[in-house]
């Protein structure tokens, strides 16, 4: 991810960390000098009882421009960062090919407006899943602070991935579709022989494109 984001010249890059910081601060050196950016680690130090807006809202904070968030769990295509960050406003990353299952964060788009959101939408009502890839254009980023805060107050426990919903309802919100383009989060042994198998692929679009 960072030498990804380097490649398109962003020189800053904030990493919320939590459980096992440590890991992240031992690479933070290296990953600077290797790809002369600046690396800030956020401390999200209640990582045990809230989820990930709260982590956002920490990584965030101080932010006045436009903002690339990443799940840390992700292996993906270079090309989909490329195709995302082609677009001028707030967008999101959506699969509209996989094969869906009861645990994916999907979400139902109608008239270009995010209906619903999250695991609970019935399969064949959904346009697909989110895959923790966005964006949020400078004009949105404090309104998407505010709707952070709001979460937060509501629930420590929600996904910021929520916040896209109200977000998407003033026009100014795109989506960019994978169409069929690799990706896969790595939460199990079985994502990770996944990510093993089209990492090659991924490489070689990156030497491609980077």
């Amino acid at each position: 991810m960072v030498a990804d984001l380097a490649s398109f010249d962003v020189d800053t890059i904030k990493i919320v960390v939590g459980y096992n910081a440590d890991a992240v601060e031992g690479a933070r050196s290296k990953l600077e000098s290797k790809y002369g950016v600046d690396l800030i680690l956020a401390y999200n130090n209640e990582f045990l009882s809230t989820n990930t807006a709260y982590s956002l809202n920490i990584g965030i904070s101080g932010v006045d421009d436009d903002v690339v968030i990443f799940n840390g769990d992700l292996l993906y295509d270079y090309a989909i960062l490329s195709d995302l960050l082609s677009i001028n406003q707030t967008a999101i990353v959506v699969d509209d090919k996989k094969t869906l299952t009861e645990e994916s964060f999907k979400l139902r788009i109608v008239n270009g407006q995010i209906e619903e959101i999250g695991k609970f939408i019935p399969i064949n009502e959904a346009t697909g899943e989110f895959i923790g890839i966005s964006k949020i254009a400078r004009g949105d980023v404090e309104e998407a602070k505010r709707l952070l805060r709001y979460r937060i107050a509501s629930d420590p426990n929600s996904y910021y991935d929520e916040i896209y919903k109200p977000l998407s309802k003033d026009g100014r919100f795109a989506y960019s579709f994978t169409n069929g383009l690799k990706w896969t989060e790595i939460d199990d042994i079985h994502d990770l022989i996944y990510a093993k198998s089209i990492a090659s692929v991924s490489d070689s679009t990156r030497r491609h494109l980077g």
